[in-house]
């Protein structure tokens, strides 16, 4: 079928967060918005979130973009009307020994606005000695506000609030093609259910971008990667027990309050084919998650493990995304490559996709 079936001032591929969020923030800023979704919406990367909102990166311009993030997750009915909770859990941020000094700069610089916070080794220890496997390093970022979200709840929302300012939503209809103008700009996309005509098109496809972008013959230097955490619960209840990135032993997580346990996350460097399927759990980066949690929580050992998720992300070089227009298509704006930590940037990359469609 070559005749459109649907005319957009924009079209969004992928209804993950990132993408639902671009969805919702162009409708609210009055544009013709179709959000086209090959399955159903928040099935993708994002089903294995954690949902953590935190603020610090050793990045600045990536704190500010969280920062962005936390403002709007704090208040996300004030922006969309749609309920999503805020769990409060605060976040502990643990640096490689290396970067003790640039990580207490950061943290200052952003407590001149925010709560966050440099403790010491001392008042580590003194917060959070009852947690901790051994004595701290030295020093930790702290933020008391910081917590995670829901987010399958979230990107509901985002597709509900996004469909009543008058967006369309099209669930189980997958994207093939780039439709082209008659001078070979992209003028919309080709789906199994007819074309879909617009200005502009966003892909926020997450890991499955790579692939789309060979198929469609565009350059790029984004892969998929292997993003996998384990859950295990403490023999005993333990209290306090914050979101945390800990870079000195590379272990991540927060807590589950549904099950009593923590997720404990350890980065893979697993490139995977493109396109990626579903990813069975590996056992050896399980036992991986295992060796790098001992190492900081001493509530690990005795700590019964409750099964994993493993998924697939879509990674860039640099680690600050690609939120931009692809630079030999600039009617193709693409919303990835956030390595793992899209969920909290959300907020940031809507409003530079509306900003980069002259909306904002």
């Amino acid at each position: 079928m070559t005749d459109p079936v649907h005319r957009a001032d924009v079209v969004v591929v992928g209804a993950g967060v990132i993408g639902t969020a671009v969805f919702h923030e162009l409708a609210a800023r009055g544009a013709r918005v179709t959000l086209v979704e090959r399955d159903r919406a928040g099935l993708g990367t994002t089903a294995w979130s954690g949902g953590i909102v935190r603020c610090y990166h050793d990045d600045p311009a990536l704190s500010d973009r969280a920062a962005a993030g936390w403002r709007y997750f704090r208040d996300f009915t004030g922006h969309t009307g749609e309920p999503a909770a805020f769990h409060t859990s605060g976040f502990l941020y643990l640096p490689a020994p290396e970067r003790v000094d640039p990580s207490r700069a950061e943290a200052v610089r952003l407590g001149g606005e925010l709560p966050v916070s440099w403790l010491e080794a001392e008042e580590v220890a003194k917060r959070f000695g009852h947690l901790l496997a051994g004595a701290p390093g030295g020093g930790a970022v702290w933020e008391p506000e910081s917590g995670w979200l829901d987010p399958a709840e979230v990107t509901r929302g985002f597709l509900r609030a996004g469909q009543r300012r008058g967006g369309t939503v099209l669930e189980g209809v997958a994207v093939h093609s780039p439709l082209r103008a008659a001078d070979g700009r992209i003028a919309g996309v080709r789906t199994t259910s007819g074309a879909v005509r617009a200005d502009r098109v966003v892909l926020a496809t997450g890991a499955t971008t790579p692939h789309l972008l060979t198929s469609w013959g565009l350059q790029h230097d984004l892969w998929a990667q292997a993003v996998q955490v384990e859950l295990y619960r403490p023999d005993a209840p333990v209290a306090g027990q914050p979101a945390y990135t800990d870079d000195e032993f590379d272990v991540n997580g927060r807590p589950d309050p549904d099950s009593g346990g923590v997720y404990v996350g350890h980065p893979t460097g697993a490139r995977l084919p493109s396109p990626p399927g579903r990813e069975p759990v590996d056992a050896a980066q399980s036992q991986l998650a295992a060796t790098a949690a001992a190492r900081r929580w001493g509530w690990f050992p005795g700590s019964r493990h409750l099964g994993g998720l493993r998924a697939a992300e879509c990674w860039a070089p640099d680690g600050r995304a690609r939120v931009t227009a692809h630079p030999d298509e600039p009617a193709l704006l693409l919303a990835t490559g956030f390595n793992g930590g899209g969920f909290k940037m959300a907020p940031w990359a809507a409003v530079e996709i509306a900003r980069l469609t002259g909306l904002a």
